[in-house]
Protein backbone atom coordinates (compact mmCIF):
# COMPACT_ATOMS: atom_id res chain seq x y z
CA UNK A 1 0.00 0.00 0.00
CA UNK A 2 1.50 3.46 -0.58
CA UNK A 3 2.39 5.43 1.95
CA UNK A 4 0.39 8.32 1.01
CA UNK A 5 -2.44 6.07 1.63
CA UNK A 6 -1.21 5.01 5.02
CA UNK A 7 -0.94 8.25 6.20
CA UNK A 8 -4.58 9.50 5.33
CA UNK A 9 -5.59 5.81 6.76
CA UNK A 10 -3.70 6.95 10.05
CA UNK A 11 -5.36 10.19 9.71
CA UNK A 12 -9.01 9.01 9.78
CA UNK A 13 -8.87 6.22 12.20
CA UNK A 14 -7.48 9.11 14.47
CA UNK A 15 -9.89 12.15 14.12
CA UNK A 16 -12.94 10.63 11.46
CA UNK A 17 -16.40 10.16 13.10
CA UNK A 18 -17.65 7.05 13.54
CA UNK A 19 -18.98 6.16 10.09
CA UNK A 20 -15.42 7.09 8.29
CA UNK A 21 -13.57 4.92 10.50
CA UNK A 22 -16.18 1.94 10.46
CA UNK A 23 -16.09 2.29 6.66
CA UNK A 24 -12.36 2.52 6.24
CA UNK A 25 -11.83 -0.68 8.56
CA UNK A 26 -14.88 -2.33 6.69
CA UNK A 27 -13.80 -1.64 3.05
CA UNK A 28 -10.05 -0.52 2.77
CA UNK A 29 -8.26 -2.84 5.90
CA UNK A 30 -10.81 -5.35 5.11
CA UNK A 31 -11.75 -6.00 9.17
CA UNK A 32 -14.33 -8.20 9.79
CA UNK A 33 -17.51 -6.82 10.87
CA UNK A 34 -18.37 -8.87 14.02
CA UNK A 35 -14.65 -8.40 15.10
CA UNK A 36 -15.42 -6.03 18.65
CA UNK A 37 -14.06 -2.88 17.59
CA UNK A 38 -16.24 -2.86 14.66
CA UNK A 39 -19.45 -4.16 16.68
CA UNK A 40 -18.57 -0.78 19.04
CA UNK A 41 -18.42 1.49 16.43
CA UNK A 42 -21.67 -0.02 14.85
CA UNK A 43 -23.15 1.10 17.92
CA UNK A 44 -21.64 4.50 17.26
CA UNK A 45 -23.17 4.92 14.19
CA UNK A 46 -26.07 4.33 15.29
CA UNK A 47 -26.14 7.14 17.98
CA UNK A 48 -24.77 9.51 15.50
CA UNK A 49 -27.39 12.72 15.10
CA UNK A 50 -27.88 11.95 11.06
CA UNK A 51 -28.32 8.11 11.45
CA UNK A 52 -30.87 8.91 14.52
CA UNK A 53 -33.24 11.08 12.27
CA UNK A 54 -33.60 8.78 9.75
CA UNK A 55 -34.16 6.11 11.55
CA UNK A 56 -36.74 7.87 13.77
CA UNK A 57 -38.77 8.57 10.64
CA UNK A 58 -39.09 5.48 9.41
CA UNK A 59 -42.82 4.39 9.35
CA UNK A 60 -44.26 1.32 11.14
CA UNK A 61 -44.36 -0.74 8.42
CA UNK A 62 -40.92 -0.48 7.86
CA UNK A 63 -41.05 2.03 4.50
CA UNK A 64 -38.50 4.97 4.17
CA UNK A 65 -39.29 8.76 3.18
CA UNK A 66 -42.60 9.75 1.39
CA UNK A 67 -41.82 7.73 -1.94
CA UNK A 68 -39.45 6.04 -4.16
CA UNK A 69 -37.13 8.26 -5.69
CA UNK A 70 -35.31 11.34 -4.15
CA UNK A 71 -33.49 12.66 -1.11
CA UNK A 72 -36.69 11.76 0.87
CA UNK A 73 -37.51 9.06 -0.80
CA UNK A 74 -36.82 5.29 -0.26
CA UNK A 75 -33.51 5.22 -1.85
CA UNK A 76 -32.43 8.42 -0.89
CA UNK A 77 -32.70 7.58 3.08
CA UNK A 78 -32.03 4.43 2.66
CA UNK A 79 -28.52 5.03 0.99
CA UNK A 80 -28.09 7.52 3.66
CA UNK A 81 -28.07 4.79 6.37
CA UNK A 82 -25.92 2.42 4.02
CA UNK A 83 -23.41 5.08 3.21
CA UNK A 84 -22.88 6.08 6.91
CA UNK A 85 -21.95 2.68 7.84
CA UNK A 86 -24.88 1.10 8.49
CA UNK A 87 -25.03 -2.91 7.90
CA UNK A 88 -27.51 -4.45 5.54
CA UNK A 89 -28.37 -7.00 8.16
CA UNK A 90 -29.56 -3.60 10.46
CA UNK A 91 -33.82 -4.39 11.75
CA UNK A 92 -34.62 -1.17 10.47
CA UNK A 93 -32.57 -1.82 6.58
CA UNK A 94 -33.86 -5.40 6.40
CA UNK A 95 -37.36 -3.90 7.60
CA UNK A 96 -37.19 -1.58 4.84
CA UNK A 97 -36.16 -3.96 2.13
CA UNK A 98 -38.93 -6.21 3.22
CA UNK A 99 -41.32 -3.44 2.88
CA UNK A 100 -40.09 -2.48 -1.10
CA UNK A 101 -40.46 -6.27 -1.92
CA UNK A 102 -44.13 -6.73 -0.30
CA UNK A 103 -46.57 -5.25 -2.60
CA UNK A 104 -49.39 -5.06 -0.10
CA UNK A 105 -47.29 -2.49 2.31
CA UNK A 106 -45.31 -0.71 -0.84
CA UNK A 107 -48.71 0.08 -2.87
CA UNK A 108 -49.27 2.13 0.81
CA UNK A 109 -46.94 4.60 -0.40
CA UNK A 110 -45.55 6.47 -3.33
CA UNK A 111 -43.82 3.60 -4.79
CA UNK A 112 -43.19 5.32 -8.18
CA UNK A 113 -41.59 8.36 -9.66
CA UNK A 114 -42.88 10.77 -12.17
CA UNK A 115 -42.06 9.07 -15.81
CA UNK A 116 -41.06 5.61 -14.22
CA UNK A 117 -44.04 3.46 -15.67
CA UNK A 118 -43.03 5.09 -19.43
CA UNK A 119 -39.37 3.90 -18.86
CA UNK A 120 -40.29 0.56 -17.89
CA UNK A 121 -42.50 0.61 -20.82
CA UNK A 122 -39.85 1.98 -22.79
CA UNK A 123 -37.10 -0.59 -21.56
CA UNK A 124 -35.20 1.97 -20.11
CA UNK A 125 -35.44 0.79 -16.33
CA UNK A 126 -37.65 3.51 -14.64
CA UNK A 127 -39.63 2.31 -11.20
CA UNK A 128 -37.93 -0.96 -11.44
CA UNK A 129 -34.49 0.49 -12.17
CA UNK A 130 -34.87 2.02 -9.01
CA UNK A 131 -36.00 -1.02 -6.98
CA UNK A 132 -33.14 -2.80 -8.23
CA UNK A 133 -30.68 -0.51 -7.74
CA UNK A 134 -31.95 -0.81 -3.78
CA UNK A 135 -32.07 -4.13 -3.38
CA UNK A 136 -28.19 -4.48 -4.67
CA UNK A 137 -26.75 -2.42 -2.21
CA UNK A 138 -27.84 -5.05 0.38
CA UNK A 139 -26.54 -8.23 -1.67
CA UNK A 140 -30.59 -9.29 -2.60
CA UNK A 141 -30.05 -12.29 -4.22
CA UNK A 142 -29.41 -12.54 -7.56
CA UNK A 143 -32.55 -14.66 -9.38
CA UNK A 144 -35.27 -12.58 -8.10
CA UNK A 145 -36.92 -11.92 -11.07
CA UNK A 146 -36.75 -8.29 -10.94
CA UNK A 147 -33.09 -7.91 -10.44
CA UNK A 148 -32.81 -10.54 -12.78
CA UNK A 149 -34.63 -8.84 -15.12
CA UNK A 150 -33.08 -5.76 -15.19
CA UNK A 151 -29.47 -6.95 -14.93
CA UNK A 152 -29.96 -8.69 -18.39
CA UNK A 153 -31.83 -5.56 -20.12
CA UNK A 154 -28.51 -3.64 -18.28
CA UNK A 155 -26.35 -5.47 -20.37
CA UNK A 156 -28.27 -5.82 -23.57
CA UNK A 157 -27.87 -1.47 -23.02
CA UNK A 158 -23.98 -2.06 -22.59
CA UNK A 159 -23.40 -4.38 -25.15
CA UNK A 160 -25.45 -2.43 -27.95
CA UNK A 161 -23.04 0.26 -27.85
CA UNK A 162 -20.85 -1.71 -30.13
CA UNK A 163 -23.35 -0.83 -33.25
CA UNK A 164 -22.97 2.27 -33.16
CA UNK A 165 -20.78 4.59 -35.05
CA UNK A 166 -22.11 8.58 -33.82
CA UNK A 167 -24.64 9.49 -30.66
CA UNK A 168 -27.17 10.30 -33.87
CA UNK A 169 -26.97 6.38 -34.22
CA UNK A 170 -29.03 5.88 -31.12
CA UNK A 171 -30.57 9.46 -30.35
CA UNK A 172 -32.22 12.72 -32.07
CA UNK A 173 -31.38 16.31 -31.33
CA UNK A 174 -34.49 17.65 -30.92
CA UNK A 175 -35.46 21.46 -30.68
CA UNK A 176 -34.57 22.20 -27.24
CA UNK A 177 -32.68 18.97 -26.24
CA UNK A 178 -31.37 15.44 -27.02
CA UNK A 179 -33.40 12.28 -26.49
CA UNK A 180 -33.07 8.76 -27.22
CA UNK A 181 -34.66 7.16 -30.08
CA UNK A 182 -37.16 4.86 -29.88
CA UNK A 183 -36.58 1.40 -28.64
CA UNK A 184 -32.30 2.24 -28.75
CA UNK A 185 -30.30 0.63 -26.19
CA UNK A 186 -27.56 3.00 -24.73
CA UNK A 187 -26.38 2.69 -21.23
CA UNK A 188 -27.36 5.35 -18.71
CA UNK A 189 -25.99 5.48 -14.92
CA UNK A 190 -28.40 3.39 -13.99
CA UNK A 191 -27.71 0.28 -15.88
CA UNK A 192 -23.70 0.63 -15.61
CA UNK A 193 -24.10 0.92 -11.32
CA UNK A 194 -26.26 -2.15 -11.24
CA UNK A 195 -23.87 -3.97 -13.22
CA UNK A 196 -21.01 -3.34 -11.44
CA UNK A 197 -22.96 -4.00 -7.85
CA UNK A 198 -23.80 -7.49 -9.38
CA UNK A 199 -22.11 -10.77 -9.93
CA UNK A 200 -24.17 -12.98 -11.98
CA UNK A 201 -23.81 -12.07 -15.39
CA UNK A 202 -19.72 -11.96 -15.44
CA UNK A 203 -19.15 -14.65 -17.62
CA UNK A 204 -15.41 -14.15 -19.42
CA UNK A 205 -17.21 -13.56 -22.40
CA UNK A 206 -19.68 -11.13 -21.06
CA UNK A 207 -16.48 -9.43 -19.26
CA UNK A 208 -14.66 -9.16 -22.36
CA UNK A 209 -17.72 -7.77 -24.42
CA UNK A 210 -18.24 -5.17 -21.50
CA UNK A 211 -14.58 -3.80 -21.66
CA UNK A 212 -15.05 -3.48 -25.43
CA UNK A 213 -18.34 -1.58 -25.05
CA UNK A 214 -17.02 0.79 -22.58
CA UNK A 215 -14.08 1.53 -24.63
CA UNK A 216 -15.66 1.69 -27.82
CA UNK A 217 -18.79 4.11 -25.76
CA UNK A 218 -15.62 6.26 -24.26
CA UNK A 219 -14.75 6.98 -27.83
CA UNK A 220 -18.27 7.94 -29.02
CA UNK A 221 -18.76 10.04 -26.08
CA UNK A 222 -16.21 11.84 -24.55
CA UNK A 223 -16.63 14.30 -26.29
CA UNK A 224 -20.31 14.64 -26.14
CA UNK A 225 -21.61 17.14 -23.57
CA UNK A 226 -25.37 17.36 -24.49
CA UNK A 227 -27.26 15.18 -22.02
CA UNK A 228 -29.95 12.44 -23.63
CA UNK A 229 -33.64 12.47 -22.16
CA UNK A 230 -36.17 10.07 -22.63
CA UNK A 231 -39.04 11.08 -24.62
CA UNK A 232 -42.38 9.63 -23.60
CA UNK A 233 -44.55 7.70 -25.85
CA UNK A 234 -48.12 9.48 -26.12
CA UNK A 235 -49.92 6.72 -24.55
CA UNK A 236 -47.95 8.36 -20.98
CA UNK A 237 -48.56 12.12 -21.94
CA UNK A 238 -45.63 12.70 -23.94
CA UNK A 239 -43.13 15.07 -22.79
CA UNK A 240 -39.43 14.29 -21.63
CA UNK A 241 -37.82 12.83 -18.54
CA UNK A 242 -34.45 12.94 -17.39
CA UNK A 243 -31.64 13.36 -18.32
CA UNK A 244 -30.45 9.39 -18.27
CA UNK A 245 -26.69 9.53 -19.12
CA UNK A 246 -23.54 7.90 -17.88
CA UNK A 247 -21.08 10.33 -16.80
CA UNK A 248 -18.13 9.20 -20.10
CA UNK A 249 -16.48 12.32 -19.63
CA UNK A 250 -15.57 11.37 -16.36
CA UNK A 251 -13.78 8.65 -17.40
CA UNK A 252 -10.68 10.58 -18.89
CA UNK A 253 -7.44 11.12 -17.42
CA UNK A 254 -7.55 14.79 -15.77
CA UNK A 255 -4.38 16.62 -14.88
CA UNK A 256 -3.91 18.69 -11.85
CA UNK A 257 -4.67 21.85 -13.82
CA UNK A 258 -8.08 20.37 -14.91
CA UNK A 259 -8.75 19.68 -11.62
CA UNK A 260 -8.14 22.58 -10.64
CA UNK A 261 -10.51 23.96 -12.55
CA UNK A 262 -13.16 22.14 -11.82
CA UNK A 263 -12.99 23.10 -7.99
CA UNK A 264 -13.06 26.65 -8.89
CA UNK A 265 -15.87 26.48 -11.28
CA UNK A 266 -18.66 28.53 -10.40
CA UNK A 267 -21.12 26.62 -10.19
CA UNK A 268 -20.46 25.06 -6.78
CA UNK A 269 -21.52 21.23 -7.22
CA UNK A 270 -19.01 20.67 -10.12
CA UNK A 271 -16.28 19.27 -7.81
CA UNK A 272 -18.94 17.21 -5.81
CA UNK A 273 -20.48 15.59 -8.97
CA UNK A 274 -17.61 14.95 -11.00
CA UNK A 275 -15.77 12.96 -7.45
CA UNK A 276 -18.92 10.66 -7.36
CA UNK A 277 -18.41 10.18 -11.23
CA UNK A 278 -15.13 8.82 -10.72
CA UNK A 279 -15.45 7.56 -7.57
CA UNK A 280 -16.05 3.63 -7.46
CA UNK A 281 -15.99 3.42 -11.49
CA UNK A 282 -16.32 -0.34 -12.52
CA UNK A 283 -13.19 -2.50 -13.80
CA UNK A 284 -14.93 -3.38 -16.93
CA UNK A 285 -15.54 0.67 -17.43
CA UNK A 286 -11.77 2.24 -16.35
CA UNK A 287 -10.06 3.94 -19.17
CA UNK A 288 -6.90 5.24 -17.59
CA UNK A 289 -5.47 6.21 -14.22
CA UNK A 290 -3.94 9.09 -14.61
CA UNK A 291 -6.92 10.79 -12.63
CA UNK A 292 -6.22 8.65 -9.88
CA UNK A 293 -2.79 9.58 -9.75
CA UNK A 294 -3.93 13.46 -9.14
CA UNK A 295 -6.08 12.20 -6.71
CA UNK A 296 -2.96 10.37 -5.07
CA UNK A 297 -0.86 13.49 -5.23
CA UNK A 298 -3.61 15.45 -3.51
CA UNK A 299 -3.47 13.13 -0.68
CA UNK A 300 -0.20 14.43 0.04
CA UNK A 301 -1.32 18.28 0.52
CA UNK A 302 -0.95 19.28 4.33
CA UNK A 303 -4.42 21.44 4.03
CA UNK A 304 -6.22 19.67 1.68
CA UNK A 305 -9.41 21.35 3.66
CA UNK A 306 -8.54 24.84 2.07
CA UNK A 307 -8.48 22.83 -1.12
CA UNK A 308 -12.38 23.96 -1.93
CA UNK A 309 -14.07 27.38 -1.78
CA UNK A 310 -16.49 27.44 0.57
CA UNK A 311 -19.77 27.23 -1.32
CA UNK A 312 -18.17 24.50 -3.44
CA UNK A 313 -17.28 22.64 0.35
CA UNK A 314 -21.35 22.88 1.57
CA UNK A 315 -21.80 21.76 -1.93
CA UNK A 316 -19.58 18.77 -1.50
CA UNK A 317 -20.71 18.19 2.08
CA UNK A 318 -24.41 17.86 1.00
CA UNK A 319 -23.24 15.26 -1.92
CA UNK A 320 -20.47 13.48 -0.56
CA UNK A 321 -19.77 14.07 3.54
CA UNK A 322 -19.80 11.66 6.16
CA UNK A 323 -18.91 13.75 8.87
CA UNK A 324 -22.42 14.66 10.98
CA UNK A 325 -21.11 17.99 12.72
CA UNK A 326 -18.33 20.61 11.45
CA UNK A 327 -17.93 21.75 14.69
CA UNK A 328 -15.15 19.35 15.29
CA UNK A 329 -11.79 21.42 13.90
CA UNK A 330 -10.48 18.58 11.69
CA UNK A 331 -14.14 17.47 10.03
CA UNK A 332 -13.90 19.57 7.12
CA UNK A 333 -10.49 17.53 6.14
CA UNK A 334 -11.99 13.97 7.29
CA UNK A 335 -14.92 14.98 4.98
CA UNK A 336 -12.17 15.43 2.03
CA UNK A 337 -9.57 13.05 2.63
CA UNK A 338 -12.03 9.96 3.18
CA UNK A 339 -13.97 11.31 -0.20
CA UNK A 340 -10.70 11.31 -2.23
CA UNK A 341 -8.84 8.29 -0.57
CA UNK A 342 -12.49 6.30 -1.57
CA UNK A 343 -12.26 7.55 -5.07
CA UNK A 344 -8.46 6.30 -5.78
CA UNK A 345 -8.08 3.45 -3.51
CA UNK A 346 -9.14 0.37 -5.21
CA UNK A 347 -7.59 1.87 -8.46
CA UNK A 348 -3.88 2.67 -6.54
CA UNK A 349 -3.58 1.27 -3.86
Amino acid sequence: MKKIFENSIDFLLENACASIRYLVQRDLLKTPKDAPAMLALQEEILSQDNVKKILASQCDDGWLGHELHGNDGMDGLLGSLLNAGVEKENPAVQKAIHALVTPEIASQHKNWFHGGEALDAGGRGGNNAIIVQILSWVKYPEDYPVIAEQITLSFEHLSSVLRYHSVDDFSILGKNQRYYKPNAKFPGANHISLLAATQSWRTEENLKTAKNAAKHGYELMRNVNEYITFKKPVEYSGGFVGPFNYNWQALAPITREKLQAIINDPYPFRFAFWLGSVSGVPDFMLQSTGTYEVLSELLESEKIEDLLPEKAFHAFRRVMGKEPSMRKKSAKKCDLTYAILRACFDVMA
